[in-house]
């Protein structure tokens, strides 16, 4: 019976993984959002032990390691709206939130009753001088982020970079926190005023992800009901003798 457990933990790893693909799906129109992978270990089935790398693709024998999150670039798709913005290129908006700051890919921005540059959720976009607040004009936004209003300037945007984002905190839909990686001014990102970037997710791509996944969670069932009907006869057979 003990070489029910490994598989069992592939079974459980799967549900895991097809949660990760299902956010993914739901969040194929969100801007900005970046979708994340199930890295995976493989089991020796008869000894339990770890072999292998990380992988993207589980085996029936396995379990769940790490989550990360794929940073490739979505499209970047024009709106015409002044406060909609995406970054060409590596970097990210930091904004201030309730719980300190935090750093998005998310751009659709508005102005909130205090004339400050905010999220929808309410977090404030920061310039280089703090959160940034527009009077009343005609705003603009270069690709290095110098925000004018009415030809007058008012700051520039901070984006920043990582030299390993693998290392950022995914906190909410878009939102990551830093941690211990310390943020750099993003000097090669270009602005684009009147944009979004969209979200990174392949639907189709990871419609694929997720009937793989559950026909190998029902492999990994199908082989739990055998190995449990095997026991169960061996017992009655035993009683018989």
């Amino acid at each position: 019976m003990e070489a029910i457990y490994p598989i069992m933990s592939g079974a459980i790893a799967q549900e895991k993984n097809l949660e990760i693909i299902s956010n993914n799906i739901a969040n194929v129109n969100t801007s900005g959002f970046k979708k994340d992978r199930g890295l995976f270990m493989g089991l020796d089935p008869l000894t339990e032990s770890t072999s292998g790398e990380d992988k993207s693709v589980l085996p029936v024998y396995g379990f769940l390691s790490q989550t990360r999150t794929d940073f490739s670039p979505g499209a970047i798709q024009s709106t015409g709206e002044p406060l909609d913005l995406a970054i060409e290129g590596d970097g990210f908006f930091a904004v201030q939130t309730p719980e300190g700051i935090r750093y998005t890919r998310k751009g659709n921005f508005t102005l909130n009753s205090e004339g400050q540059i905010s999220t929808a959720e309410g977090g404030l976009l920061m310039g280089t001088s703090g959160p940034i607040t527009l009077p009343p004009g005609t705003v603009h936004i270069d690709q290095a982020g110098k925000v004018s209003v009415n030809g007058s300037e008012i700051d520039s945007l901070q984006v920043v970079s990582f030299s390993n984002p693998n290392n950022l905190a995914k906190t909410g839909g878009t939102f990551f926190e830093a941690g211990g990686e310390g943020a750099l001014p993003a000097t090669e990102a270009k602005i684009h005023q009147g944009s979004i970037e969209g979200s990174n997710v392949n639907p189709i791509e990871e419609m694929v992800s997720m009937i793989r996944v559950m026909r190998l969670y029902e492999a990994a069932q199908k082989v739990i009901h055998a190995v449990d009907d095997m026991a169960s006869r061996a017992s009655n057979e035993i009683g018989k003798v």
